[in-house]
């Protein structure tokens, strides 16, 4: 008995060495990266995502709900595939990408509706993100705290194997900080509208240092008979059909906004599937001139027009249709429309830009020479530790 003991102990041991290498090497893995830092939005031209949009064909979507995944050691392990699914069809959902933690969940893969989908990260500080259209999964992570350059470095590989990047949740924990969003770049979207949290100031912070960055809008839920977690916060996108390519085409382009369901907390959810049956819905958001005129297909309480830094440049109140005159000096300007009973809608912005179309100038290129510094650093407090321990060693053995 003494020696299993002892053995399950060895191997556990060994265990946590290895494991404990693999998070270390990520760490000496990262390179430096130089960051050009903001290049705000300029041009001539103005893009509006909704120009083209058909009112008709609005589609209720969510990216982010966990399953019972990893024999249910991750949250979510009372949610079964089909019991997401009932939910969600319910709550009157076309769709909803279960996103489970580092897993691709396979569930309806033969329809052509299925987006491959799943959450990364397992840092300590949720430094997460939602990976859709992806490939593989991406086990590289930093646990312990990450910087600039790290943050940018998992951006970078998760881009190489998903088709639209999204920031997870970025003020849970401050997994992103406001500084953050002024200088990362190379992903596409930001889960502005979270369950748990609301990340309205890391978004304007990136629109307004010049990084294209759609909203998605998701439930994240983890118990899906429990109505406070489903059917508050999801994306709804202008596409004729629910094939899983024009859907992301759709979404890349930015034809799409976010809605927050105002919440009645424990509503039953009959209830809550009945209210959701009227949620208004955008009717047209259309650009004349550098005139922006947005018009829903119910009264809304106010429409704000939201400019550079989150600056509040217009207020409509009590109607249907607001417009505003773009300025000059506009980098871009997008709308959040608040009804009567407190649900708010988030349009993609309209944004200034040159050229055959709009794209993001500012950029992060790892820094060879920084980084090389910094791996001789390494190597040479490696060899200070080595020659530490073996000091000590020798130490032991003299006595």
């Amino acid at each position: 008995m003494k020696k299993l003991f002892r053995a399950l102990l060895r191997f556990i041991t060994y265990l946590l060495i290895i494991v404990t290498g693999i998070l270390i090497m990520y760490y000496l893995l990262a390179p430096v990266y130089k960051f050009s830092g903001p290049v705000p939005f300029t041009g001539n031209k103005l893009y509006n995502p909704y120009q083209s949009i058909d009112s008709a064909n609005w589609r209720k979507y969510n990216f982010q709900v966990q399953s019972k995944a990893w024999l249910g050691i991750t949250d979510g392990r009372k949610n079964t595939n089909e019991l997401i699914d009932s939910v969600y069809k319910v709550l009157g959902y076309d769709h909803v990408a279960t996103s489970d933690y580092q897993k691709i969940n396979i569930f309806g893969k033969d329809d052509s509706a299925y987006i491959p989908t799943y959450e990364h990260g397992y840092n300590i500080f949720k430094t997460h993100q939602v990976c859709i259209n992806a490939d593989k999964v991406l086990w590289v992570d930093l646990m312990f705290g990450q910087t600039l350059s790290m943050k940018q470095w998992i951006l970078d590989q998760l881009s190489e194997h998903s088709e639209i990047v999204a920031l997870a949740h970025p003020l849970l924990r401050h997994g992103y900080t406001i500084n953050d969003m002024k200088y990362l770049t190379n992903y596409e979207a930001i889960e502005v509208l979270n369950n748990i949290r609301v990340s309205v100031a890391h978004w304007d912070a990136a629109l307004s240092t010049g990084q294209i960055a759609y909203i998605i809008s998701d439930d994240d839920a983890h118990d899906v008979l429990y109505s406070n977690d489903v059917g508050r916060r999801f994306t709804m996108i202008n596409s004729l059909t629910l094939n899983r390519n024009e859907i992301l085409s759709n979404l890349k382009k930015g034809a799409s906004y976010g809605i927050d369901f105002f919440r009645i907390d424990d509503e039953p959810m009959k209830d809550k599937a009945e209210r959701s049956k009227y949620i208004p819905k955008l009717t047209s958001a259309k650009l004349i001139g550098d005139t922006l005129i947005v018009s829903v297909d119910a009264n809304a309480l106010l429409f704000r027009f939201i400019g550079n830094n989150g600056e509040v440049l217009h207020v409509v109140e009590n109607s249907d249709t607001a417009l505003y005159v773009i300025e000059d000096t506009d980098p871009y300007v997008r709308t959040e429309i608040m009804f009567h009973d407190h649900s708010v809608m988030y349009l993609n912005p309209v944004l200034r830009y040159n050229g055959e179309f709009p794209k993001t100038l500012k950029t992060a290129e790892v820094d060879k020479s920084a980084t090389l510094r910094l791996r001789i650093v390494y190597f040479l407090v490696a060899i200070i530790i080595a020659y530490l321990f073996a000091r000590l060693r020798m130490r032991k053995k003299r006595k």
